[in-house]
């Protein structure tokens, strides 16, 4: 940790003069931290002559005053772990993109996966766009998938949340400090992202950085970096949304973009890049296929669309449904089961569906529901088999 802690040291030391991640990263490969730290100011500008006489001032100024065991105190007691550019556990992702970081912080469980999908969207978003981005979270974290955002509210925090709800979990790309969390109101989601198996949030910035203005749209390039492709649920045209998904075209990553209706201004984005070819989204389906892929057996948190004793039925009718599955297909099993009893705003939304396919939107108006309630109860009646999900986010009675 010792090594590390140098390193950090120097990072901030870099922060307050000038920023240059080509020489950061020509120092990393070129000096262990012990020399660094050793080094007197005249011999670090002898042999790295590039580097400004200013930033070597500042770094031995700092380092004079810098008690180098509380800085690893101050990292083990955060959990804070760092990966440098010269270290063989560097995300390999991340070698391949332009300007990566030379230094990364991280907390959690960093666990290297097969396949990483970004979902980026607005901090405006409306119950659609959060409803969409928690669903497709959740169900590509289910089919182990992780999922990649950056923690800001709106579509990124939902895109977490629900990603937190598969195995796969999710990675979390910061704009400020990793010592930091923002915006303050995702403290929760962020200990709750570090809490799961495969939960981290890491942060290219310095210990204690603010989040300026400038730091998102430079994050972008990881959160797109990280990921084999990028779905953007809704974002105005020249968001910092739109910008993750022009820079993960640069750098040759998939795109696909959920439709949204024609009148909402968070469409625009996704319907520009739809125009220039991004795969439309909508469902995991969509996404997975790109790569080979299907989607497990989904089963929806019945904690969260049930209670009291109705609950308890619903856990047994499906641990019924699941053990009794050996040779048969689990959905005929619940097809040919009767009597199930459904709660009141089951029954709602099922009197809206009818041999003729609805789409979502208009079920949500009709039902006046928002949709992040909607799409659980939808998934309740699918599992009994009353009724099935078409093409375009449409549903029909089959029951």
């Amino acid at each position: 940790m010792r090594e590390k802690a140098i390193w950090a040291v120097l990072h901030k030391s870099w922060e307050e003069s000038m920023k240059h991640e080509r020489l950061l990263k020509t120092l990393l490969m070129n000096i262990s931290g012990e020399q660094l730290w050793s080094a007197s100011e005249l011999e670090l500008r002898h042999q790295f002559p590039d580097v400004p006489a200013e930033v070597w001032q500042c770094f031995v100024k700092r380092r004079t005053r810098t008690d180098l065991s509380k800085v690893e105190s101050y990292l083990n007691e955060n959990k804070i772990d760092i990966f440098l550019y010269s270290m063989s556990n560097y995300p390999a992702a991340l070698r391949q993109i332009h300007q990566p970081p030379a230094i990364l912080y991280w907390k959690g469980n960093f666990v290297p996966s097969d396949l990483n999908i970004a979902i980026v969207g607005s901090r405006k978003a409306d119950s659609y766009g959060l409803a969409t981005a928690e669903q497709l979270g959740a169900d590509l974290s289910r089919s182990g998938v992780c999922v990649v955002s950056g923690l800001a509210r709106g579509i990124d925090a939902h895109a977490h949340k629900g990603a937190l709800k598969g195995s796969a979990g999710t990675i979390a790309v910061q704009g400020c400090g990793i010592d930091r969390v923002y915006p303050k109101e995702n403290t929760r989601l962020a200990e709750e992202i570090l809490a799961h198996e495969r939960g981290c949030i890491i942060s290219e910035f310095s210990l204690g950085s603010q989040p300026l203005a400038w730091h998102f749209p430079q994050r972008n390039r990881i959160i797109s970096g990280l990921s084999r492709g990028v779905v953007i649920v809704q974002a105005a045209v020249k968001s910092g949304a739109f910008i993750t998904v022009e820079t993960a075209l640069e750098q040759g990553k998939d795109v696909f973009a959920v439709p949204g209706q024609i009148q909402n201004p968070l469409s625009a984005g996704p319907h520009r890049f739809l125009q220039e070819g991004a795969k439309l989204v909508t469902c995991v389906e969509d996404i997975l296929e790109e790569y080979g892929q299907k989607p497990l057996i989904l089963f929806p948190d019945l904690e969260e669309s049930a209670s009291g004793k109705q609950k308890e039925n619903k856990n047994e009718f499906l641990k019924k449904a699941v053990s009794e599955d050996k040779d048969t297909n689990i959905k005929e099993e619940i097809q040919e089961t009767s009597h199930i009893s459904l709660t009141q705003e089951e029954s709602r939304v099922l009197q809206y569906i009818t041999a003729e396919p609805v789409a979502i939107e208009e079920l949500a108006y009709l039902c006046k529901l928002p949709m992040a309630e909607l799409m659980p109860i939808l998934s309740m009646l699918e599992l009994y088999g009353m009724v099935q999900q078409m093409i375009g986010r449409k549903y029909i009675r089959i029951g």
